[in-house]
């Protein structure tokens, strides 16, 4: 791979790690938003069904991120070697502690929706 090649994946990483960032976000928000409105109406296998789909759309996100960042740090090591000097900040260091916040999201929501399931006044419609 020439160099100015390296340079355009390394944008393309870019993007689409922030496309599936952007993508949780709004799948978290989506949920957190429709537990505080209507959670403690849903029966338990609309509960279920939601927070499966949830779950499972929110783990590929995340490892759809997880393989974009993976991909950005070899094209970055890559760059790394044809230009030593320079500091790339593509690093692992930056990448788990982000992949651990993304993942922490799904336990996090799925708790909330449990609370505003108990406790049916904390949720919009307890009021």
């Amino acid at each position: 791979m020439t160099e100015g090649e390296l340079w355009e994946m390394m944008l393309a990483v870019a993007g689409n790690a922030t496309s599936a960032f952007a993508g949780l976000t709004t799948m978290v928000f989506a949920y957190l938003a429709a537990a505080y409105m209507v959670g403690s109406r849903l029966t338990r296998f609309q509960a279920l069904v939601v927070s499966s789909f949830f779950v499972f759309f929110a783990t590929i996100a995340t490892a759809g991120l997880y393989g974009t960042l993976a991909r950005g740090i070899d094209f970055a090591a890559r760059l790394q070697k044809i230009h030593p000097d320079k500091r790339l900040l593509m690093d692992e260091a930056l990448v788990y502690p982000l992949l651990a916040l993304c993942a922490l999201t799904i336990p996090t929501s799925l708790f909330f929706m449990y609370q505003i399931r108990k406790k049916p006044k904390i949720g919009a419609s307890g009021s």
